[in-house]
């Protein structure tokens, strides 16, 4: 599923129009290149243009987040291309930009980032230009997909899935009349009776944005008694906290070892599943949107192959059926289609006309350092 991060400048929230369409979303032939060995490999910045022709054989290697991609749909990638896939899994953005620095974009070939770790890794030299919108199955990329921020002409990234970070608690825990949380205030703060079961996502980023919005502060903020009240908010948080991870979230809550979880949308749907007496936050502050993408590192070894597998990723077909796995939405046409109908109708991914979705940027360096400071120190 997948942890968020990364995003600077200074007001942080998706355009108006693009965000409306976002939130409808979530409710409801040419060149590149072939398996030769001059396209192969992360030596230049750029994978080179030409007609497409698909790999045929060889092998691929994806890194993405943890139980975020079904093992039988990379079987069948394999049976249907005659590619050899792999697959290895990380925690979070941070996680995934640390190991790309410390290897110059080598040892996988294709990488899930969020969209502002796109971003961040353009500017760092660590994405390799493979001119998407050349691949066949570009075509199907959704029109308000096609022109991100952080990626404006899809030289470098295509579309995977998008969903929310927000939180969601054991309705049925709730006293008969009880008002149940609505906001990042309430997370933070309500003891009885979820207090001492409380999850966290390991995401600085979406955590320390949670705590900036719930004193009433804008994430990326520079203000430091803003940033101080975000600590001190975390600080007083922790004693009724259980767990900080971003894996198994779904398992703790279905199960009952969290009661209440800080919860990405697609990952709240799978605990529904569990129990269906989960119930998913849309916060009043405002709720973040995220998109993760696939990009090939600047030291990939199998560059053809990881075309042939983005290429075959854009076919709706094969995005539903990851979709209907990690529980989360595909900005590729057709794929709503395919996805499941308890999907179709889960307000964790259709969300209200109301939700106050926002599409957060990199904040810059110097504030993200500060951001991993109030992170290490909560974690402690």
């Amino acid at each position: 599923m997948r942890s968020s991060n990364n995003r600077g400048r200074t007001p942080r929230v998706l355009g108006t129009a693009a965000a409306t369409a976002l939130a409808v979303a979530l409710a409801g032939c040419g060149g590149g290149v072939t398996d030769t060995p001059e396209t192969e490999g992360g030596a230049a910045n750029s994978a080179g243009a030409g007609e497409f022709t698909p790999a045929s054989s060889g092998r691929v290697t994806v890194y993405t987040w943890a139980d975020y991609f079904p093992t039988e749909l990379l079987t069948r990638f394999t049976e249907e291309t005659g590619i050899e896939a792999t697959i290895d899994f990380f925690a979070s953005n941070e996680e995934l930009l640390t190991k790309l620095e410390a290897t110059g974009g080598a040892g996988y070939d294709l990488v899930v980032p969020s969209d502002y770790a796109v971003q961040m890794m353009i500017e760092r030299g660590l994405a390799l230009k493979i001119d998407v919108m050349e691949l066949p199955n570009a075509a199907n990329i959704m029109e308000r997909a096609l022109h991100p921020y952080y990626d404006p002409e899809r030289e470098y990234s295509a579309p995977f899935m998008y969903g929310t970070t927000g939180y969601a608690y054991n309705a049925a825990l709730l006293e008969e009349g009880q008002q149940p949380p609505q906001s990042w205030f309430d997370y933070f703060t309500w003891e009885e009776p979820f207090a001492g079961k409380i999850g966290v996502l390991n995401d600085e980023f979406d955590g320390v944005n949670a705590a900036l919005r719930a004193v009433g502060a804008e994430p990326c903020t520079t203000d430091p008694e803003e940033l101080q009240a975000a600590l001190d908010l975390l600080t007083d948080f922790k004693a009724r906290v259980n767990t900080i991870s971003s894996d198994a979230t779904p398992d703790r809550l279905g199960t009952g070892q969290n009661s209440m979880a800080m919860i990405w949308n697609g990952d709240t749907h799978r605990a529904w599943g569990i129990d269906n007496n989960i119930t998913y936050v849309y916060p009043t502050e405002g709720v973040s949107i995220f998109e993760d993408n696939w990009v090939v590192p600047s030291g990939a070894e199998n560059v053809a192959q990881a075309r042939t597998f983005i290429n075959w990723m854009l076919d709706p077909k094969n995005a539903a059926e990851a979709a209907n796995y990690v529980g989360f939405n595909a900005q590729i046409e057709g794929v709503f289609d395919y996805l499941d109908p308890a999907m179709q109708s889960d307000p964790a991914i259709v969300p209200p006309d109301d939700a106050a979705l926002e599409m957060i940027q990199a904040c810059d360096n110097e504030t993200m350092n500060k951001y991993s400071q109030i992170w290490e120190s909560f974690r402690q």
